[in-house]
């Protein structure tokens, strides 16, 4: 398909930063560099539903935005396909973010619910490819524990 160059809107006079252009530099790939595997903090930013473009199988994918102790204000993605063996570990990821669905099907309405909720997170690698998973809240009983009382 070709796309032919229609302008759509008027475009934006750019000769206004000509000199601040030649300035500028680009930042180093420590920068980006990969995160260690380790356990990061977190908060939910985007929780939604799709499709896997392979074979159009459910998904879940949830942006996290890191808060430390490293990488701040970094964002990665987490998803998890839908099928028949993953189940249990969708209904597991659910109640780690504190999110029960009493029926699967309510779940795409209720996935922006979890936005800018605070969520611990596992960063692993392994052969190569970097898996988040979910950890389960402190005191995630409802126990009280003796560092909970104020006395």
């Amino acid at each position: 398909m070709v796309f032919q160059n229609r302008p759509s809107a008027p475009v934006a006079d750019l000769a206004q930063f000509e000199d601040d252009w030649a300035k500028v530099s680009t930042s180093s790939d420590d920068t980006y560099s990969d995160m260690p595997d380790g356990t990061y903090d977190a908060v939910i930013e985007d929780a939604r539903m799709s499709e896997t473009a392979s074979t159009g199988r459910p998904v879940v994918i949830w942006k996290l935005r890191i808060k430390g102790p490293q990488a701040v204000d970094r964002v990665v993605t987490k998803n998890r396909v839908i099928t028949e063996n993953t189940l249990a570990y969708l209904k597991e990821d659910l109640e780690k973010c504190r999110l029960e669905v009493s029926r699967l099907s309510e779940l795409p309405a209720r996935l922006p619910g979890l936005v800018d909720r605070p969520i611990s997170v596992d960063k692993r690698t392994k052969d190569g490819r970097a898996n988040f998973y979910f950890r389960w809240a402190p005191n995630r009983t409802g126990q009280v524990s003796l560092d909970d009382i104020p006395f």
